[in-house]
């Protein structure tokens, strides 16, 4: 069986139909049956009553009259298909309407004629010895001439039979009435009532299928209760699922925004994913819903993911470094079992910058704690020789100690404040922070033009680029100056004749400084490194222009405080121009 036929035969429009059609069915046999038994059993019993009526009026006729018995019989059935025959008691044939009693045997063996000798009402069916057919034969007691005697009345079964028939056929006929309009009122009953189920099965069946939208047929009578009874759970269903789906998308925006990859593992398949998960992956259609091996992770993250599925209790792997120099940390927590099959939660964390941060500030710490070291230990060498140098009379050699203590001082200070400020730098900025560009660098000339003007050296300002306008940048005025300071104070140390320049100009919401020199340049070799802490392209000068080698460091982290960058260019023998570029306030 097809599954549309299974369907239509399991329907409740088809059970109830079928329920009517066996009903009437089973109405029709009855009243079949009773037109081929009980009706012809009726007949009989009819024609066997009007056969005793009719002998009973001829035994009336022949014991009130004096008329000849055989004339008379013959005007009473005359007008009938019936036979009649009057029998003496010992059996001879005195009269019949069809045959000559002369010619007749004697009758007195007839189970109906002895019956009514015997003065009770005979019947018997049989065939005829002298017609040759099927009668039907009903005797009753009479008398005549004072004389017992029996009157029987005969009739063909023949004609019975057609009574029979014709009483069937009309049965039949209203049968098929009957039938039709059974059918007809069992199918107008069956869409009366299977309609209004249907029409809330489909609605139920579309809820089930996700469409709470579908329409519920406000039914009456018996349905009623089950009509709103769906309307409720359909607005229960929509609210419970509309507040599911914000759960569900909330849950979705906070993994999603987790820089962490966070993966659901329901066995050897990834059941829930985030974007960072996504992002590890090599495969265009991203990691959930697939197995392990065809996420297009990292190898060597999903056999370590492997071996953590098989460890007791909660797994924490460090990884790396990778070929690509990335450290991860794994975390893969079990949930329990669901369908036979282990959960697990899986957590890969990127801890490369940490790394990375971590080796820094390892490489910082040794490098303050040398530059630190070297300035402090002269200081300390140095007064010991001017105590011995004061002990043993030399003032001057004393005096030159001095000199060198407080250049070493002054040195040391440097340091410590730059380091201060670069402890500075790394705390978040205040978000409504603005500086004045042209106060700014009219400040920071002014703090340098001293320095410049011992070496004979030009310098100036130029805003030809915004002339007229206000040039504010959203940056903390104090990072500004540490910046124009460090750089200013980089272009002089580094430049021995020419100039130093500071041109300002505005591009598409940015503010560009640009410090300019035509000192000594850096080699291009250099130049990848000379924002790092504490390096130093010429160590031997840079001590003698007590350069710290932090200047471009604590640059870089302004720019980058501000949500700016800062860019080099540089050419040995020609000058170096260091641009400084930071977001515009408007």
């Amino acid at each position: 069986m097809t599954r549309p036929a299974r369907r239509w035969t399991t329907s409740y429009r088809f059970r109830l139909a079928a329920g009517y059609v066996v009903l009437v069915a089973l109405f029709a046999v009855l009243w079949a049956w009773s037109l081929y038994g009980p009706l012809t059993d009726a007949v009989i019993d009819q024609q066997r009553g009007q056969l005793t009526s009719v002998a009973q009026a001829g035994a009336v006729a022949l014991a009130e009259t004096g008329r000849p018995t055989g004339p008379l019989v013959e005007e009473i059935v005359s007008r009938t298909d019936l036979r009649m025959t009057v029998v003496a008691a010992d059996g001879r044939v005195l009269a019949d309407s069809d045959e000559d009693p002369a010619v007749m045997e004697n009758h007195a063996d007839r189970p109906e004629v002895s019956a009514a000798l015997g003065g009770a009402v005979g019947h018997d069916v049989r065939r005829s010895a002298t017609l040759g057919i099927d009668q039907m034969y009903v005797a009753v007691p009479a008398e005549l001439a004072g004389e017992r005697v029996a009157v029987r009345v005969a009739e063909s079964l023949e004609r019975i039979r057609q009574l029979s028939a014709q009483a069937r056929s009309t049965g039949l006929v209203l049968l098929g009435a009957a039938l039709v309009l059974a059918l007809a009122l069992a199918a107008r009953m069956t869409s009366t009532a299977a309609a209004p189920v249907e029409r809330l099965a489909r609605s139920a069946c579309a809820m089930a299928a996700g469409d709470l939208a579908a329409h519920v047929p406000d039914e009456r009578g018996a349905l009623a209760p089950l009509s709103d009874a769906l309307s409720g759970l359909r607005a229960q269903l929509r609210e419970r699922i509309g507040a599911l789906e914000a759960e569900r998308e909330n849950l979705r925006a906070v993994l999603d925004g987790l820089t962490d990859a966070v993966m659901l593992l329901d066995g050897d398949l990834v059941r829930v994913a985030n974007a960072g998960a996504d992002a590890l992956s090599r495969s265009p259609s991203g990691v959930a819903r697939a197995a392990l091996e065809q996420t297009g992770l990292p190898a060597g993250l999903v056999s370590a993911i492997r071996e953590a599925l098989e460890g007791p209790g909660t797994v924490v792997r460090e990884l790396g470094p990778d070929p690509l120099q990335r450290y991860q940390r794994l975390t893969v927590v079990p949930l329990g079992e669901a369908d036979g099959r282990g959960q697990h939660l899986v957590v890969v964390s990127d801890t490369t910058d940490r790394m990375r941060l971590d080796s820094v500030r390892r490489d910082f710490v040794a490098n303050a704690s040398h530059e630190l070291k070297t300035p402090a230990s002269a200081i300390q060498l140095l007064a010991e020789a001017a105590d011995a140098a004061a002990s043993d009379g030399d003032t001057e050699q004393a005096l030159t100690f001095m000199r060198q203590i407080r250049d070493e001082s002054s040195r040391l200070q440097h340091l410590v404040l730059d380091l201060l400020d670069l402890s500075r730098l790394e705390a978040a900025p205040a978000p409504d922070a603005v500086t004045d560009m042209r106060q700014a660098v009219d400040l920071s000339l002014a703090a340098h033009r001293r320095a410049a003007g011992e070496k004979g050296l030009a310098l100036n300002a130029d805003f030809a680029a915004v002339p007229g306008e206000d040039v504010y940048a959203a940056a903390d005025p104090t990072d500004v100056a540490i910046a124009l300071d460090n750089l200013l104070a980089n272009a002089i140390a580094y430049t021995e004749r020419g100039s130093v320049g500071v041109a300002v100009s505005a591009e598409k919401g940015t503010l560009v400084v640009r410090v300019s020199d035509t000192g000594i340049g850096i080699p291009a070799a250099d130049l990848p490194r000379v924002f790092e802490r504490f390096y130093r392209v010429d160590r031997a000068r840079s001590r003698e222009s007590g350069g710290t080698g932090l200047g471009l460091a604590l640059v870089r982290h302004v720019a980058e405080r501000s949500g700016g960058r800062v860019d080099i260019a540089s050419e040995e023998g020609r000058g170096t121009t260091v641009a400084l570029v930071l977001p515009r306030a408007r």
